[in-house]
């Protein structure tokens, strides 16, 4: 394997060299900082004898004529300091010559040929020791071999940009105690899923997963829009690992039915030996989600295969390393360094309460462009961590050009990824409302070039269909999408605070999504964090509009439903497999509805709800998705103007769920037509829902019998359980009567495995996980033990190193 050295910092590089040598003589060393003990920064002391010290020079890439001069001022300095073994370790190439040579130079500490360590020879204690490479995280993990993987695989020619990036920021990974975790949930689940709060590492744990397991020989597959990706991607004979990042989206809306599929996917992946699953998501978004749709609260691996992502995961240690590693590798100058070492100030930082992976990330990349002096560093830092929105305030507002703040608010306002063409069209639409020049291809390209890593990620790898804008799937498209989700939080915030710009962006909103936002915004909070991620249906109930106060300056509301009724028929700016998504008018009306019924029903004409009303007739007519037509029919329903119209669809749409009987969730649709669409009843809608529940009471029984004979596995016992018990409390029947049959075979399925097993699984499993906790702890104890003095701070130690 060819390692890539230059991704190690200084630091890393001794912690490899200590490891090696530790493994080689099979004896503990010590690792110490540089300029604390001069010339020795790992040693063995042994009975109060120290009997080796080694010298570590980090020089990646070089050559014996590129670092004899470091060497030659590093041999004066020590003299004939030491009379224990000499040795000297270095990422720099060395010929048998260049040894001689330094063994000369060193003649006063009698340091061997054969003591002398170029990469050549750390090559083969690797060798040697292969242990020590897969315990070394951040070695295989930056190895030229890993990386030629990840350029050359599927991957790559799928999701460009994922890998990219990947490849970009190998070298920041820091191996926390979540990466075992994970990978263990992985073996004992097949399924991991991290959540967490923004900003804390998760899609970075996720790519680091992905990395490790396509080293070991996995596929890896990105699910970007459904779970759907998943079921096409599938290949019975391959090992896959799939990642599905931010699965639940910004607002854990669902696609139609896919908290279905997603239950049925992650059971078929937990059941398969080659087959793995990766999926990321806020913690409040997935709590709230598991909450809302009940299929996803029988999944048994939502919970058990979870990791919770805080900062509890990294110790003071792993947080000071994301720090060094940020510190180390952008390229900051010795200002900047010595302005966090004086008096230890970095231990500031890395205790910090608000400590963030992503604000850290965040105040190292545009340090430079900040404009502060590089003394100041410290101060910059603290005060991004003591005010994380002032971080973001002072970016846009001082470090970008009109232009690059332009395209920021419009990619927020789209919230996902873009097509090129589409961002510059609604790019100029957004300059026409400031009556500004209009950013032309090359302007826009150069300004996309200047946001990308800190900002924007960009993916020139997709093959998409779409003749209006000039791409066809033989060529690549670029994508364009914001890297910081919490750039979206302050975009919202900032409109908050000026409610004169919103008027601005609403006028030059040139796609529907984009003043869907817009609605998003004044309906909450902040998008990230609304909570109606108890499914757009029930999303009115949730918010208390009485309560809630207008957001919008006087008339703003009437341009966000103008820019609405202009923009109904657009195409959508979001794309799936290939193509853009299929417009649907009825979840466009829907977001007319919300923003109307919020203002009291003063921004919808009569003639635009009747035209709803016609729409949903048609539909209902003409017998399609009943069930994705009852949000809409519960919102007009709150208008009385048209209450009559509405109780006739009512009346149809029962009648055409109930030609359609097959299970128990379809008669809780319908029955919820009855209890849920808020108009008067009419003689035929009590006839109906008087057969429906007589019609449910034989149902309930036979099914009940029917799957008890069926099922023969408990997870399939468990859901026709949950779904008849769930249709028999909506009908309001005795529970206990309506699922016995049922309930005894699930008892007795799990008799059956006690029995084979001779166990109680569950409390096998409390003991099982309590002893591998146990073990994890006792590891983890005895690894930071052996890693340092007992004397010596370790933050202090890697810090030490940058001076």
């Amino acid at each position: 394997m060819s390692r890539n050295y230059a991704d190690l910092s200084p630091h890393d590089f001794e912690i490899l060299i200590r490891d090696l040598l530790q493994a080689e003589f099979g004896v503990r060393m010590e690792t110490f900082p540089q300029g604390r003990d001069g010339g020795v920064d790992i040693r063995l002391h042994h009975n109060g004898v120290e009997s080796i010290v080694i010298q570590c020079k980090h020089s990646p890439g070089r050559t014996f004529a590129q670092i004899k001069s470091q060497l030659e001022s590093e041999a004066k300095k020590i003299g004939s300091r030491f009379t224990a073994r000499y040795m000297l370790a270095t990422s720099a190439s060395l010929t048998r010559a260049n040894k001689s040579e330094i063994a000369a130079m060193f003649s006063g500490v009698r340091l061997r040929e054969g003591d002398i360590l170029g990469v050549g020879d750390i090559d083969n204690l690797l060798r040697r020791h292969p242990s020590v490479e897969t315990r070394n995280f951040k070695l295989w993990i930056t190895s030229s071999a890993v990386l030629e993987r990840l350029l050359n695989s599927e991957l790559y020619q799928r999701s460009a940009g994922l890998v990219e990036r990947i490849a970009k920021r190998r070298k920041m990974f820091v191996h926390s105690e979540a990466f075992p975790r994970a990978l263990e949930k992985l073996n004992d689940h097949h399924v991991c899923i991290i959540s967490g709060e923004p900003g804390i590492g998760k899609t970075t744990l996720a790519e680091t997963l992905l990395v490790k397991l396509m080293s070991d020989g996995w596929a890896v597959s990105v699910a970007s829009e459904d779970i759907a990706e998943v079921e096409r991607a599938w290949n019975p004979q391959e090992r896959q690992v799939f990642l599905y990042d931010d699965f639940l989206g910004q607002n854990s809306l669902l696609n139609k039915n896919e908290d279905g599929r997603l239950a049925q996917v992650v059971e078929r992946i937990r059941e398969a030996e080659n087959k793995l699953l990766i999926m990321t998501t806020r913690e409040y978004i997935l709590q709230q989600a598991e909450l809302a749709y009940e299929r996803l609260q029988r999944v048994h691996e939502m919970e058990s295969g979870k990791i919770l992502l805080d900062l509890a995961h990294y110790t003071r240690e792993q947080r000071a390393h994301i720090f060094y590693n940020h510190i180390h590798f952008s390229g900051l100058d010795k200002g900047a360094h010595q302005s966090i070492l004086r008096e230890k100030r970095y231990r500031n930082i890395v205790s910090h309460s608000n400590f963030n992976p992503r604000i850290i990330e965040l105040v190292t990349s545009n340090f430079a462009n900040s404009g502060v002096e590089a003394e100041s560093f410290y101060e910059y830092a603290i005060g991004a961590l003591n005010n994380p929105s002032d971080l973001w305030e002072k970016i846009f507002q001082s470090q970008l050009t009109a232009i690059e703040r332009h395209v920021l608010i419009v990619l927020a306002t789209v919230r996902e990824a873009i097509e090129l063409g589409d961002l510059l069209r609604a790019l100029t639409a957004y300059e026409d409302s400031l009556q500004t020049s209009r950013t032309d291809r090359r302007e826009l390209n150069l300004a996309l070039k200047k946001l990308q890593g800190t900002f924007i990620h960009i993916n020139s790898g997709m093959r998409l269909d779409d003749p209006a804008n000039g791409v066809h799937p033989e060529n690549y498209s670029t994508m364009v999408e914001l890297a910081n989700p919490s750039f979206i939080d302050y975009v919202s915030t900032y409109l908050a605070s000026h409610p004169e710009e919103v008027s601005q962006v609403a006028r030059g909103c040139a796609f529907f999504e984009q003043v869907e936002t817009l609605v998003y915004w004044d309906l909450g909070t902040a998008i990230e964090r609304m909570p109606y991620a108890i499914t757009r249906d029930t999303f009115l109930d949730a918010l208390s509009f009485s309560n809630r106060g207008p957001r919008l300056a006087s008339g703003q509301q009437h341009l966000l439903m103008q820019a609405m009724g202009h923009l109904i028929g657009t195409p959508s700016c979001y794309w799936e497999t290939g193509g853009r998504k299929p417009v649907v008018t009825r979840g466009r009306h829907v977001f007319m509805l919300l923003l109307d019924l919020k203002y009291q029903r003063t921004l919808l004409s009569r003639e635009t709800l009747h035209l709803m009303i016609g729409g949903v007739r048609e539909r209902i007519s003409s017998r399609s998705d009943i069930v994705s037509e009852l949000p809409l029919m519960r919102y007009l329903a709150k208008y009385s103007t048209v209450a009559e119209a509405m109780a006739e669809i009512r009346d149809m749409a029962a009648s055409k769920l109930m030609e359609s009987l097959e299970g128990p969730e379809s008669y809780q649709v319908a029955l919820s037509v009855f209890m849920e669409i808020d108009v008067a009843s009419s003689r035929r809608s009590e006839v109906m829902e008087a057969e429906l529940r007589r019609g449910f009471r034989e149902f309930a029984y036979a099914w009940d019998q029917g799957e008890s004979a069926r099922v023969n596995d408990i997870l399939e016992c468990q859901k026709s359980l949950e779904s008849l018990r769930a249709a028999v409390e909506d009908f309001g029947l005795d529970t206990t009567n309506g699922t016995r049959a049922l309930s005894e075979k699930l008892v007795l399925l799990q008799d059956e495995l006690d029995a084979e097993y001779g166990f109680d699984g569950d409390e096998e499993e409390d003991v099982d996980e309590e002893g591998i906790e146990t073990r994890r702890n006792a590891a983890d104890a005895g690894s930071r033990k052996a890693r340092r003095s007992p004397k010596a701070d370790p933050v202090d130690d890697l810090f030490d190193s940058l001076s």
